[in-house]
């Protein structure tokens, strides 16, 4: 195997998997964050992504919705399902 094909291959797994790591990481952040804020009465979830929306237009579909949304934003199964309960809630 050429060496610059495994230098190459390393150097692409080590920003993959420190891509990864970092994201992790900001996701828990932005968790943390947001608990905070909603503690302090601020609203924190981001608006509902029109495709979301859509799928919305029939209330049975909350399971897609959820599906989507977390799809869309990277939310977390919790948060996402809050969400979309909220906009049909407050619709």
């Amino acid at each position: 195997m050429d060496v610059h094909l495994v230098l190459g291959i390393s150097v692409t797994l080590l920003v993959v998997v420190t891509f990864l790591s970092l994201r992790g990481r900001l996701l828990r952040v932005e968790r943390k964050l947001n608990l905070m804020l909603r503690q302090m009465g601020v609203e924190t979830a981001p608006p509902l992504p029109d495709e979301v929306k859509e799928i919305l237009l029939d209330p049975s579909r909350k399971i897609e919705a959820i599906k989507a949304y977390r799809q869309a934003t990277g939310a977390g199964l919790a948060e996402a399902k809050e969400a979309v309960e909220a906009y049909l809630h407050g619709r």
